[in-house]
C-alpha cells in the first residue's frame, strides 16, 4: 500500500474496534507530514481525511443490527421518493425550474439522485469543500453549476478559484450581500435578499440593495440573479402557513428584479426552503401568472431529501413519518424500570441537540431486529433528555412503550437531519434489514 493511502487490511475484523477506528479514522501525522497550504484541495483532503466506499465494502450485506453504534441510516426507497417529489412538483406541475441543495447529506451518490430527472447539472452547496468533493461528478458531467449559498467570504475565493481552474467547463456563481465580497471580472453572482428571516441578504427596497446592484455593474461581474431563502418557514404548523412564506420570498425577489426594468426578466429568481418548496403545488395559479409576466422562476430546497422531526412539525401536506429516510442506530446502555426510563450510548454528538415542536431530541421508532416495521409505527419512547454522550429516553404519554433491555439496537428519528448527519462519517444504506451501500459524506469546510 503506498505510504498515507487509507486501505484495509485483508484480515478485517469489523467487531476490532482499535483497528476500525485506526484505519477509518487515522490521525492528521499519519496521512500529512506536511502540508501546502497553497494546494487547497490537497490540503482539504489531508486535514479532513475520509474513507472510500472500498475501504467500508465489508459492512455490505450485514444486517443492520450488527452494525456498530451510533450509525447512520439511510432508507434508500424513502430517500428516492423525496428526491423525485419536488423533481415531480417543480418539472410537472410548476414547469419551473429546481436547484437541489447539497448540504444535507454532502454525498455523490445522493446529489446524483436529486438531479436525476432534472434537464440541468445546476447545485446548491454551503461550504468549499462540497464544491470541491462534487468534482468527480462534474468530470462525469453529472454536475455542470454549483453556486456557492452563502454570502462570499474572501477567504474562499482562492480555492473557489482553483475549483473553477481545474475545471473550466464547470459554472461555478457565488452568492453576495455586500459590495466588499464580489470577487471581480468574470465571476457569476447572485444577489442575496432578506425577505424577513434577517440571517443575511438585503431587504429588496433598501438603497443598499442599489448600491450593490451599481457595484456589481462597475466590477464586471455577471449578475445571474436574486436568491432568498425562508428559513423562517420552519416555524410554520400547516401547509396553508408554508404558502405565506412562500409569497413574501416571491415578492422579495420579484420586487427587486422590477428595479432592474425588462433587463430583470432576464435573471434567475430563486426562492425556497423546504417546507414552502412542498407546499409549492399550493400556488400554482401564482406562479402561472409569474411565468406568464416573464420572470424566469427557480425553486431551491435541500433537506427535502432525507426530512426529519422539524420537518413533519411543519405539517406539510401528503408528507409524514414514514417519508423520514434517515435514523441513527443507537444501543440501550441501561434501562431504569423504578423511574420508567431508559439510557442509549448516543448524545449530543451522536443526535444533534435541536429540540423542535415534536416533543424530544428524537423519537424512538418501532423498529425492532428481525420484526416487520411499516417505516412509521413509533416505540412510545422520546429522547427526553440528552448530553453529550447520552441520551435519556422517556415515555410519550400514558401509551404502552416498547419494552427495552440492555444491549438491544434501536432506531431514532432526529430533530434535525443536517446536523445528525454531520456528526458520521457515512451513511449506511438499506432498503429493509441488511446493508446495500455505503454514502461517504464529504468533511471539512
Amino acid at each position: 500500500m503506498p505510504s498515507g493511502e487509507i486501505g484495509v487490511p485483508s484480515a478485517w475484523n469489523v467487531c476490532t474496534s482499535h483497528v476500525t477506528s485506526d484505519i477509518i479514522f487515522p490521525s492528521l501525522p499519519q496521512l500529512c507530514p506536511a502540508i501546502n497550504p497553497r494546494l487547497a484541495i490537497t490540503t482539504m483532503d489531508a486535514l479532513f481525511p475520509a474513507p472510500s466506499r472500498d475501504d467500508l465494502h465489508h459492512y455490505l450485506n450485514l444486517p443492520l443490527s450488527s452494525l456498530p453504534t451510533p450509525s447512520a441510516i439511510l432508507h434508500l426507497p424513502t430517500v428516492t421518493r423525496n428526491c423525485a417529489r419536488l423533481v415531480s412538483t417543480t418539472q410537472s406541475t410548476l414547469g419551473i425550474r429546481f436547484r437541489p441543495h447539497t448540504k444535507t447529506h454532502k454525498t455523490l451518490e445522493l446529489t446524483r439522485l436529486q438531479l436525476s430527472g432534472l434537464d440541468h447539472g445546476d447545485v446548491i452547496v454551503s461550504t468549499v469543500r462540497e464544491a470541491e468533493a462534487l468534482e468527480p461528478l462534474v468530470r462525469e458531467g453529472v454536475v455542470t453549476g454549483i453556486l456557492y449559498g452563502l454570502p462570499l467570504p474572501p477567504s474562499a475565493v482562492p480555492r473557489l478559484s482553483a475549483l473553477r481552474e481545474r475545471n473550466p467547463a464547470l459554472d461555478v456563481t457565488v452568492l453576495v450581500d455586500h459590495p466588499s465580497q464580489l470577487p471581480g471580472a468574470g465571476w457569476g453572482v447572485f444577489v442575496k435578499l432578506d425577505n424577513g428571516y434577517h440571517r443575511a441578504g438585503l431587504p429588496p427596497e433598501s438603497a443598499q440593495l442599489q448600491t450593490l446592484l451599481k457595484a456589481i455593474a462597475a466590477s464586471g461581474a455577471e449578475l445571474r440573479g436574486f436568491y432568498s431563502h425562508a428559513g423562517h418557514s420552519y416555524s410554520s404548523s400547516s401547509a396553508t402557513e408554508s404558502l405565506r412564506f412562500l409569497a413574501d420570498e416571491l415578492g422579495a425577489v420579484i420586487t427587486a428584479a422590477t428595479f432592474l426594468g425588462d433587463s430583470g426578466k432576464e435573471l434567475i429568481l430563486s426562492v425556497g426552503a423546504t417546507p414552502t418548496a412542498l407546499a409549492a403545488e399550493g400556488m400554482e395559479e401564482t406562479v402561472q401568472h409569474i411565468r406568464e409576466c416573464g420572470w424566469m422562476l427557480e425553486l431551491h430546497a435541500e433537506v427535502y431529501t432525507l426530512l426529519d422531526l422539524q420537518q413533519l412539525s411543519t405539517n406539510p401536506a401528503g408528507v409524514g413519518r414514514g417519508d423520514i429516510a434517515i435514523t441513527v442506530l443507537a444501543e440501550v446502555a441501561s434501562v431504569y424500570p423504578e423511574r420508567g426510563e431508559a439510557l442509549l450510548a448516543l448524545g449530543t454528538t451522536g443526535l444533534g441537540r435541536e429540540p423542535g415542536k415534536i416533543v424530544g431530541w428524537g423519537v424512538v421508532t418501532g423498529w425492532q431486529e428481525g420484526k416487520e416495521w411499516d417505516g412509521e409505527r413509533k416505540s412510545g419512547w422520546v429522547v427526553g433528555r440528552i448530553s453529550q454522550e447520552h441520551a435519556v429516553l422517556t415515555k410519550e404519554g400514558d401509551g404502552d412503550a416498547m419494552e427495552l433491555r440492555v444491549g438491544m439496537k434501536v432506531r431514532v428519528w432526529p430533530q434535525h437531519a443536517c446536523i445528525a448527519g454531520h456528526a458520521h462519517g457515512w451513511y449506511f444504506v438499506t432498503d429493509g434489514e441488511k446493508v446495500l451501500d455505503v454514502w461517504v459524506r464529504c468533511r471539512g469546510w
